[in-house]
């Protein structure tokens, strides 16, 4: 409960500060970028997610309700939402950061690169119909059902009722193929944009002013790599604790709960820091 109201009130303050810095210099007539707009809506989505996190991990806590009960179910489908979009929105930020740093000659490449400002609004209202897809679908695909177990001996036996979750195949495919072109796109962009800044560098005279332009582009990518590794840890620490649930003896659950928790806030952090705009605000 103490974590949880201390990465509440962290993980909220981080990600209003955001939305708030960039609103600033919006309603002083300053021209946001897409990469400050994509970083507001995430830090936006963010707070929510981590209200979320925080009501439900203290009701499972307390007991007020279990992993079972409806309202914990429906948590989950609008955390199931906002992750979703949060995983599309940093593919799109990666494949815009490498449209932008990467030069090319000619092609399918350039044509995009020259259209991504104007395609990218386009694929992130996209994206966020996708998203709620996948969190339909998780309400109306992942419900408690009840099995009976007979326990005893050959003069009495009982049955006991046990619940568990059932996941059912249409959410499964949805979700798995949603994370895996997010995923893959993420890589690649992040991938092609590195090896794309180890070749200027390599042929780079740093006498020539253009060092500083790197320096930014580098901090773009290790942005991109940390929230890419983030989001890959907190996938992994999802699943297990939806393979195992939550036991309070199991040392690895609790640190996958507590991980979860503070997803958002080490998310905002990443953000401020691989901002120089942010940066210069704290």
């Amino acid at each position: 409960m103490l974590l949880s109201f201390v990465a509440g009130v962290l993980g909220v303050g981080c990600n209003l500060w955001i939305v708030c810095v960039n609103l600033k210099d919006w309603r002083r007539g300053v021209h946001l970028s897409l990469p400050d707009q994509i970083l507001s809506f995430m830090a936006l989505l963010n707070a929510v997610m981590q209200n979320l996190f925080c009501f439900d991990v203290s009701c499972l806590t307390t007991g007020y309700y279990d992993k079972f009960h409806p309202i914990h179910l429906k948590v989950v489908s609008i955390l199931i939402f906002l992750v979703s979009c949060n995983l599309w929105f940093t593919a799109w930020l990666s494949v815009y950061y490498y449209m932008r740093i990467v030069s090319f000659s000619g092609g399918l490449l350039l044509a995009l690169k020259m259209r991504i400002s104007d395609l990218l609004p386009k694929l992130l209202v996209m994206s966020i119909a996708e998203s709620f897809i996948v969190g339909l679908l998780s309400s109306l695909n992942i419900y408690p059902e009840i099995t009976g177990e007979t326990i005893g001996n050959a003069t009495y036996n009982y049955t006991v009722e046990i619940p568990y979750i059932v996941i059912k195949s249409p959410f499964l495919i949805t979700a798995g193929l949603g994370g895996f072109v997010t995923f893959t796109l993420t890589l690649l962009s992040i991938g092609l944009t590195l090896c794309s800044l180890w070749r200027h560098v390599k042929r780079m005279n740093t006498s020539d002013g253009s060092f500083s332009n790197v320096q930014a582009h580098i901090t773009a990518v290790r942005t991109m790599v940390l929230l890419v590794t983030l989001h890959t840890a907190f996938s992994a620490a999802s699943f297990y604790i939806v393979e195992k649930t939550f036991i309070a003896g199991d040392y690895l659950t609790l640190f996958c709960w507590y991980f979860i928790i503070i997803y958002p806030k080490c998310q905002a952090l990443v953000m401020i820091t691989g901002n120089s705009k942010l940066k210069k605000a704290t």
